[in-house]
């Protein structure tokens, strides 16, 4: 019997999502290079996405076709960085195969013989076609992910838990689904996983970068690869805590509002996915900012939702355009300024001239205190009190809330105030040798200012932060150095 060609007639939603990639805003800024220097072609907007989960720790769970890079993308991210790491097949693999074999001891407890496939050491664990696992192996998997456990036993070096996917049937298919085998994931399962990350179709790529795809067999990693991703991730692990502080608030009130119109059209958030996507978005937007300064919030938050609904998992499609207005709507009414000039002050390197710009803007008493606090805190010794001393002095710090006024007030005690001393330091041990280095240096010292240094050195020997000579003369070359930048008289 011959078949039918006819070409078949699709329903509304899956003609949407044929058409494309859901709606993107129009700024948007990823990361630059690093997929590439993979030898990859094509994923660079999943940049960001990709460093925020390495960076914060958070299970990645990739979704795409077969085909997709899927794999390789993970297989050489854990070789540029070095990783430990171990590769399942969920369809495949055995519970002993994770573990090693079962063995009672010497004291008749359990014990498990490793493998060079086991689990125990690895650094980063990606299990593989996780839609295909029978239940009972997802349930086993689960603790791996959400807990770093196997048998109630601590993971101790796992850190990293990847997983990847085939598009399972959706709640709208009408037709077969295209990967059979494929299973939607347990809906808990699935909201473990912190980011889940669609990957992009190659027939929607350019002429030159689908050839490219083609010849990729040829391709490798570039040399600099492990140092880019190296300094990347370091860049990123800088800002996010920054981020974090400068954000909390406005990105509470966005996700609670975007809670709300997403369960108004039937797909409700878990109080967990709520705090992960906070978290996202916090992550994502400080893995941009290490290449860009310019990167928006609003653009990160919505890289971040993007990347941080499980629904598809689970086997239930969010239409990307009605997610993006959902997005606009809930960043409206949370009420967080485009036009916020931290992204430019989170994007200085420099803690000094991170409180120059802060205070060269308008900016709300608890960001501006946020920049200050966290400046005061990430300068060393004798840096650190030049800040305050330039803060105190050139009247800054009456623009200050009470908290950063009295962060500030409390370094410039350190060079305003003299500290009495009384200690009994047993001679030839390092504590009395950096006594005496600190006891010539203020005899040596006549010049304008040596009140103040003397201060200084004697509050931080007081407190045991001046350890050698070496610590003496390098606390205050600090505070010369950073005088001399601000122009304050030290």
């Amino acid at each position: 019997m011959a078949k039918n060609l006819a070409p078949k007639q699709l329903t509304p939603q899956k003609r949407a999502r044929n058409a494309g990639p859901p709606p993107q805003p129009a700024r948007l800024h990823p990361t630059r290079g690093l997929i590439a220097r993979l030898g990859l072609v094509g994923l660079d907007a999943l940049e960001p996405v990709v460093l925020a989960s390495l960076s914060t720790a958070a299970p990645l769970l990739l979704i795409g076709a077969h085909g997709s890079a899927k794999s390789l993308l993970l297989e050489r991210i854990a070789q540029a960085l070095g990783l430990r790491w171990r590769h399942y097949n969920a369809a495949l693999v055995n519970y002993d195969d994770l573990v090693g074999y079962p063995l009672p001891d010497e004291r008749g407890q359990l014990r498990f013989v490793e493998t060079p496939a086991s689990v125990w050491g690895a650094q980063a664990v990606f299990v593989d076609e996780i839609s295909r696992a029978r239940l009972d192996m997802q349930n086993r998997l689960f603790p791996i992910v959400h807990e770093r456990r196997v048998q109630g036993i601590d993971l101790a070096d796992l850190r990293h838990r990847w997983a990847a996917m085939n598009p399972p049937a959706t709640d709208d298919d009408d037709e077969a689904a295209p990967y059979a085998g494929s299973h939607p994931l347990d809906t808990a399962l699935a909201d473990r996983f912190a980011f889940h990350v669609p990957m992009p179709d190659w027939r929607h790529f350019g002429a030159d970068e689908q050839e490219a795809v083609i010849r990729a067999h040829a391709a490798g990693p570039d040399a600099d690869a492990p140092a880019a991703w190296s300094a990347a991730l370091q860049r990123t692990g800088e800002l996010l805590p920054r981020v974090e502080r400068a954000w909390a608030a406005a990105l509470a009130r966005y996700v609670r509002h975007l809670a709300a119109l997403l369960d108004e059209a039937g797909f409700t958030l878990s109080a967990r996915r709520a705090g992960m996507l906070a978290r996202n978005v916090a992550a994502v937007h400080a893995a941009r900012l290490a290449s860009d300064a310019s990167a928006t919030l609003e653009d990160s938050a919505w890289i971040a939702t993007l990347h941080s609904m499980p629904f598809a998992a689970s086997g239930r499609h969010l239409d990307g355009g009605r997610l993006l207005a959902a997005h606009r709507q809930a960043w409206q009414t949370a009420a967080v300024r485009p036009d916020d000039p931290m992204g430019r002050i989170l994007g200085e390197r420099d803690p000094v001239e991170r409180v120059r710009i802060a205070l060269g803007v308008e900016l709300p008493d608890g960001e501006l205190a946020t920049v200050v606090t966290d400046a005061l805190h990430t300068l060393p010794d004798g840096a650190r009190h030049a800040l305050a001393q330039w803060l105190f002095e050139s009247g800054a710090v009456e623009r200050l809330p009470v908290v950063a006024a009295d962060a500030v007030a409390e370094a410039y005690r350190d060079v305003a105030c003299v500290s009495e001393v009384a200690e009994l330091v047993r001679p030839c041990t390092a504590r009395y040798h950096t006594w005496l280095a600190i006891r010539e240096h203020i005899k040596r010292d006549a010049t304008p200012g040596a009140e103040r240094r003397a201060n200084l050195l004697a509050a931080l020997f007081g407190r045991s932060q001046l350890q050698t000579k070496a610590d003496v003369d390098t606390v205050l070359e600090r505070y010369a150095t950073t005088c001399a930048r601000l122009e304050v008289a030290c």
